[in-house]
């Protein structure tokens, strides 16, 4: 864990500010990237580079991670383009799509 989490510079209720605004930007953000931990990653810094500007709020966070990660699509499409529609729909652990699969639709 970064040192500035575990040294107190966040408050707890921060955390959980950044932390759900993480989740509800990578958990919306369509179509999946081919390169998924680089792609949380830069929401991840997105946000926290926001917070601390001043920025709060979690739709303002939100934002700013999406953006962020849009950005970075349109600049290098190779590394973070889409993925490959099987690896989507398997990484999403849909039970319809596994039991498809396994009937070999």
């Amino acid at each position: 864990m970064p040192s500035r989490f575990t040294s107190g510079a966040y408050d707890p209720e921060l955390i959980k500010e950044m932390s759900d605004a993480f989740e509800h930007a990578w958990g919306d953000f369509e179509p999946r990237p081919r390169d998924e931990r680089l792609a949380k990653w830069l929401m991840a810094t997105a946000i926290i580079e926001a917070v601390e500007l001043g920025t709060r709020g979690h739709e303002n966070l939100v934002r700013r991670a999406t953006v962020a990660l849009m950005t970075a699509v349109k600049a290098d499409p190779e590394t973070l383009g889409r993925a490959a529609p099987d690896a989507q729909r398997q990484k999403r652990n849909r039970p319809d799509v596994a039991r498809q699969a396994q009937r070999g639709r």
